[in-house]
């Protein structure tokens, strides 16, 4: 009797050291990240952003990014409209450092609409003349069942992409450990997908099947299609679709898991491949991180995560976002596995091209010369955070 109490204690205790359902997992912060090999300063240009349409976001993304040494930043949350004016408006204000995506804006029964394709042509026609350079991030949309993405309703859509060619980021499915049981080593950072949900292989044979009706289609594909798991399924899509692109925003982390290929893939298509981060800059970050000083720094580790496994071969680094997969597990926190990667440290011309030549290339956007004002460096400096306000005071202070 004893022994089997014991067998339930333990398992108890092991229930709840792996609370599954914390979701709040964000970045890696400043006091994870140290640099012991200083990488080589790039104009970095991060093309897979998003920020909320106020001046403080807009404020804290230059701040953090020029403490990072990032030049310019793609902000794929510009929506259409009156939204798209506003981030565009507030875009302006900081010359040459933000390139503005756009979206459509479809919801409730417009997805069930004929002619949703016609609709969508029209706002990307709208964006274009307004100033967005690209259409995105279109975020699965048919793995969240609004359409697939190869309907005929969208043909008129894909057309317009193509006659203004304008890049689209897309983002059509999620890491392939999401339709896998939750478990102590496979712990995720949304729910996951039951039997019920489309497979992941389906979505990618939509995603083909689209860039073999429209060949002059500018795709990046967001978060390098989560196929981190399946390089050689990215060296065939590289070969056989020559407008094929991807960032690797929120990849680097499962890349890690597979070093060689990963060089070996960056070295031979480098110019396909554009640094993204998924970043998200908002005022609510502020009060999340302690303050804006300790959120700026925790931006900037962040960043430089991204560029010690990317541009040395420091080894154990944190991954950048907490929660995601990495090469070697290092503890659990929250309920969470936290892993490291050991830097992969990619040639020079890689490095150019993937940091902002590309970026250069295709969107016509001048940052080679850029460089942050005063003196610069990749140390970070944690800063304490801020004490929050107590909950339920009446001091008009507060």
């Amino acid at each position: 009797m004893k022994k089997v109490l014991g067998v339930v204690l333990i398992c108890a205790t092991a229930a709840a050291a792996f609370a599954f359902g914390n979701r709040d997992q964000g970045m890696v912060t400043a006091d994870k990240v140290l640099v012991l090999k200083a990488p080589k300063f790039y104009p970095a240009v991060d093309v897979h952003t998003h920020i909320d349409g106020t001046p403080e976001a807009f404020d804290l993304a230059v701040k953090s990014m020029d403490a990072a040494g990032v030049a310019a930043s793609f902000n794929l949350s510009g929506g259409s409209g009156e939204r798209l004016d506003k981030a565009l408006e507030l875009a302006a204000k900081y010359p040459g450092r933000f390139v503005t995506f756009c979206g459509v804006g479809g919801r409730g029964d417009d997805w069930k609409a004929a002619d949703i394709g016609e609709r969508f042509a029209k706002s990307l026609e709208e964006s274009h003349k307004k100033g967005a350079a690209g259409f995105g991030e279109t975020v699965k949309w048919a793995l969240s069942r609004r359409i697939d993405w190869d309907d005929p309703r969208l043909e008129p859509m894909w057309a317009k992409l193509e006659e203004l060619k304008m890049p689209i980021n897309w983002h059509v499915s999620d890491p392939s450990r999401y339709w896998r049981p939750e478990g102590p080593l496979n712990t995720l950072e949304s729910n996951g997908y039951g039997k019920d949900a489309p497979l992941k292989q389906a979505l990618l044979f939509q995603q083909e099947r689209v860039l073999e009706k429209h060949p002059n289609l500018i795709v990046i594909a967001a978060h390098a299609n989560y196929l981190t798991d399946e390089i050689p399924y990215l060296v065939y899509r590289f070969e056989k679709y020559p407008n094929y692109n991807i960032d690797i925003a929120a990849a680097c982390d499962e890349f890690g898991r597979l070093p060689e290929e990963f060089v070996d893939l960056a070295t031979k298509y480098a110019d396909r491949m554009f640094y993204g981060t998924d970043a998200g800059y908002s005022a609510r970050k502020v009060g999340q991180y302690g303050g804006l000083e300790s959120t700026i720094q925790d931006f900037k580790a962040f960043q430089v995560a991204h560029f010690l496994f990317l541009g040395t071969d420091q080894r154990m680094i944190p991954i950048p976002f907490n929660g995601n997969y990495g090469r070697h597990l290092v503890s659990w926190e929250n309920g969470f596995t936290r892993y490291a990667n050991d830097g992969v440290a990619l040639p020079d011309e890689v490095l150019k091209k993937i940091y902002y030549e590309n970026a250069e290339r295709l969107f016509g956007i001048k940052v080679r010369d850029w460089k942050p004002a005063g003196e610069f460096s990749y140390e970070i400096k944690p800063v304490a955070p801020e004490p929050r306000p107590r909950t339920g005071s009446t001091d008009s202070r507060m």
